[in-house]
């Protein structure tokens, strides 16, 4: 299964978000799962994918020929895809994807994230989405759902769209667990 993680660039974050979502990168490859991520080689894109690499698993890179100049690129990708724009970068991640992780990140993990669950909701794809919440990571995200869903600005079955994990383990049993469930 190709699992689509979506989360920081950024190096600035604290070590636990690096550590957890390493071995969340360790646990999709020790599953047999094949990572799609942005192809970044800093934060918790890298440590995902050291992650991966360091259990032997299968690693798709996918980003703009221009991201070189805002980040290096992992270089031990199994395959590395190129595109032109942000635009195709995140369609051709979308329609890689049997599942998504999101995991801790910045504007434009929280694009990615509303991109795909708005495409959920609007019927364009049924994949799962697992919010990995290290260190509660996502709860005032999910404190703002919830209270626009009381207000009436997000119907009660976007929450339905999403699940959250706190571990590694848990995010690839729900992804498995989901994707056997739709296809079953």
């Amino acid at each position: 299964m190709n699992i689509t993680l979506y989360g920081a660039a950024s190096d600035k974050v604290d070590a636990v978000y690096k550590d957890a979502v390493e071995e969340l990168g360790r646990e999709i490859a020790r599953r047999g799962h094949t990572m799609v991520f942005g192809a970044g080689s800093t934060g918790l894109m890298g440590a995902a994918a050291r992650g991966v690499n360091s259990e032997g698993g299968r690693i798709i890179g996918v980003a703009p020929h221009f991201i070189h100049e805002f980040e290096p690129v992992y270089e031990n990708c199994t395959e590395l895809m190129n595109t032109e724009t942000m635009s195709e970068r995140k369609d051709l991640m979308e329609n890689l994807a049997d599942a998504f992780i999101i995991v801790p990140g910045g504007i434009g993990t929280f694009d990615e994230l509303f991109q795909i669950l708005t495409l959920k909701t609007l019927g364009r794809h049924d994949k799962p989405i697992v919010l990995y919440n290290v260190r509660s990571f996502w709860d005032n995200m999910l404190a703002v759902v919830g209270s626009d869903v009381f207000k009436g600005f997000i119907a009660s079955q976007v929450a339905d769209c999403f699940k959250v994990s706190e571990s590694a383990v848990s995010a690839i049993d729900l992804v498995e667990r989901l994707v056997s469930e739709k296809c079953g």
